[in-house]
């Protein structure tokens, strides 16, 4: 399929999504990512804000009616689209979010010597 096919990012999207062109490499570093940087979903959508990077997890400070309320979420380093500064864009709708399951920490790989 040439390029020139691909040139707007809708019709680009929809070509990823019917499976005719790969995704897209990801465009950004951990290390790049700042506390109080926006966090959106794919659709632009506010989730939260950096509240800090722990290993390879973004935590992210999501409040709920204004500041009163707040919840942290560890979203993975795999549901980054990009970032750009000071935003982070997440691969996935923001409906999504609250399922994922991301309001606990992760858990802690097993140790490699504790299968000897």
């Amino acid at each position: 399929m040439p390029d020139w096919w691909a040139r707007s990012d809708a019709l680009r999207d929809v070509l990823v999504e019917i499976g005719r062109l790969p995704p897209p490499q990801r465009k950004f570093d951990l290390s790049e990512i700042q506390k109080g940087w926006l966090v959106f979903d794919r659709d632009l959508d506010a989730i939260g804000r950096v509240d800090g990077v722990v290993g390879r997890y973004l935590t992210v400070r999501r409040s709920y009616w204004g500041v009163y309320l707040w919840q942290r979420l560890y979203v993975p380093e795999t549901a980054i689209g990009e970032t750009h500064e000071g935003a982070v864009l997440l691969n996935i709708p923001r409906a999504w979010v609250r399922d994922m399951g991301w309001g606990r920490p992760p858990r802690k790989p097993p140790h490699p010597s504790a299968h000897v």
